[in-house]
């Protein structure tokens, strides 16, 4: 699988490289971005079109990142709760007096193919 990964990886190198050779005339063009509204009227100062290109690759790279930092820390909020829970039931079923296995410290998923 690694090497699928490297594989696809030089593809692609390959691909935006030949996009670059084709199109530098194209991308060493300038353009100037305005952004009028009521009250705010901003301008940049000329941009060749390589470098809005990345600065676009680059802000869409942070915002996917931010996104995954968020999902991340909330799932580990839910395994957080999840675990108590678990703790919980435990000393409920302990009290009741039903033998209870102590819970795998793991991140491996239990085996239910055969619990019937």
């Amino acid at each position: 699988m690694r090497y699928v990964k490297v594989l696809i990886i030089g593809i692609l190198a390959l691909v935006a490289l030949v996009f670059v050779i084709e199109n530098i005339e194209a991308l060493k063009q300038t353009i100037q971005l305005r952004f009028n509204i009521y009250f705010a009227h901003l301008d940049t100062g000329p941009l060749e079109v390589w470098v809005l290109t990345i600065l676009s690759f680059a802000l869409g790279a942070v915002l996917v990142l931010i996104y995954f930092i968020y999902d991340h820390i909330k799932q580990r909020t839910i395994i957080r709760q999840l675990r108590q829970n678990i703790e919980i039931m435990a000393a409920e079923l302990k009290r009741s007096g039903v033998q209870v296995e102590p819970a795998p410290v793991t991140a491996a998923a239990p085996d239910i193919t055969n619990n019937q």
